[in-house]
């Protein structure tokens, strides 16, 4: 039989879509993907409160021009290094310490624990997550002390997820992260004061 007749008149049973002959492989293979994909997947309750911040920052930077009267709100709604430095010579360094920090620091819980709720996803699935360099990363000795001066000197969400998939204990990151943020808030309004 000619090779092109087929594909002009295919045998009538080549128009049948095919059967899948074991289910119930099909239904393990289904559960095995849905399940590494939710187990993967973070949670609303990391990821909703990091949306809300996320888009208070993006209002804070939209409305800047309008609320350069108030320098206040404006590190409140957008605490990012320019508003920092346009606010820091209007307000005295005890508000802008205080409330910057505490702005600063609102979103770093979430990213602590997001670093955490990896590690258990990562050991639940044999420690491919991360990949090799993570592990190794992880094991090493000096990779506490590490995360600990990396959050103590920039403490921002990714170090603060490294902190918790590493292990470190939330007290400790707490304290870490405060301080750090707090004496970046000192040193820049101190360096503001520089240039009055």
């Amino acid at each position: 039989m000619n090779p092109a007749a087929g594909v002009l008149a295919p045998a009538p049973g080549r128009l049948i879509s095919p059967r899948i002959r074991r289910v119930e492989a099909a239904d393990r293979v289904r559960f095995f993907l849905a399940g590494r994909v939710t187990a993967h997947r973070p949670s609303l309750d990391l990821v909703l409160p990091l949306a809300v911040l996320s888009v208070v920052s993006a209002a804070g930077t939209v409305a800047a021009p309008l609320l350069r009267g108030n320098p206040l709100l404006l590190i409140v709604l957008s605490p990012r290094l320019p508003f920092l430095l346009l606010a820091a010579p209007r307000i005295g360094l005890a508000p802008f310490v205080v409330i910057g920090t505490a702005r600063l620091c609102l979103a770093d819980p979430f990213h602590f624990r997001l670093g955490r709720r990896l590690t258990k996803t990562t050991g639940r699935s044999g420690g491919r997550i991360g990949g090799r360099w993570f592990t190794r990363l992880a094991g090493h000795r000096l990779a506490r002390p590490a995360s600990g001066v990396a959050v103590a000197v920039r403490p921002n969400g990714r170090n603060l997820a490294l902190a918790g998939a590493i292990g470190l204990r939330a007290r400790s990151v707490a304290i870490l992260d405060l301080s750090g943020t707090a004496l970046y808030l000192v040193a820049l309004h101190s360096a503001t004061g520089l240039f009055r």
